[in-house]
């Protein structure tokens, strides 16, 4: 029974995946880091290069992408493997995310707690993979992202002002940066994120989002740098990086800081 629930949820994440595939393409367009623009149904799913309308079968999470051997149908042009690789991504993390909330379990269609998960783990997925491709974090996600943590802060905590504190800090903390780099080492949409990772997470667990996003990217930077792919003066988008330590804190942060207790 698990395992058919997990394949459940799996495939349900792939399909959000699709959709956030989407709104990174048309968000793109809006934000005219891609000038593309074609005369075409916008409720549509339609090509990257010549805007024609997809059809099902050229529509289908991953496969569509494997069976048409990464290019267009129509116009034989190479498609990106962020797009697979983005809806394999949400279906891991989809599986993730029912594992440790018991979703199907509990499953109630407007629950409130799932409902304000489920907004939480496409916006992250779609901030992310835009910050990374365009090194930009939009602000209508971030915006979104800090309205529901506050409502879930609001609805699910008796004291608010420790979360409350938790994001004026975080926050701080990433201006100083940003002011300090003068906006090359950390940028403002980095800042207002921290908005939400404080809003959301709290104390302590906005530590362990912090040190393991840190972590993370201090490897990656270095990696590159001994592969010869940057130098020290190159910027590289952090939000990813932050992104991947609100999802650890938030899922693991307790058992980590348990284990670091049990350590000191």
């Amino acid at each position: 029974m698990e395992i058919l629930l997990a394949i459940i949820t799996f495939v349900l994440g792939l399909c959000f995946g699709s959709f956030v595939n989407m709104l990174i393409y048309r968000t793109a367009i809006k934000y005219k880091l891609d000038k593309k623009k074609f005369k075409t149904n916008k409720n549509r799913s339609f090509c990257d290069y010549c805007g024609r309308q997809l059809k099902w079968y050229e529509n289908i999470p991953v496969f569509s992408w494997l069976f048409l051997k990464g290019k267009t149908k129509c116009c034989h042009k190479k498609l990106s493997v962020s797009y697979p690789i983005v809806e394999l991504l949400m279906g891991i993390i989809f599986v993730i995310f029912n594992f440790q909330f018991s979703i199907f379990n509990q499953i109630k269609i407007f629950n409130f707690q799932f409902l304000l998960g489920l907004v939480i783990v496409v916006l992250l997925v779609f901030s992310a993979a835009f910050d990374w491709k365009y090194m930009i974090l939009p602000d209508f996600s971030t915006i979104i992202l800090i309205i529901v943590a506050f409502l879930g802060v609001v609805f699910d905590e008796t004291n608010i002002i420790p979360y409350l504190l938790s994001s004026l800090v975080a926050a701080g903390f990433l201006l100083i940066l940003n002011l300090i780099t003068k906006g090359k080492g950390m940028g403002m949409g980095d800042v207002k994120l921290a908005i939400f990772m404080g809003l959301f997470l709290g104390y302590p667990n906005i530590i362990v989002a912090f040190y393991v996003a840190f972590i993370i990217g201090a490897i990656y930077g270095l990696g590159l740098i001994i592969l010869k792919k940057a130098n020290k003066k190159s910027q590289l988008p952090f939000g990813p990086f932050l992104i991947i330590g609100t999802l650890t804190s938030w899922w693991f942060g307790q058992k980590i800081v348990e284990l670091i207790k049990i350590i000191l």
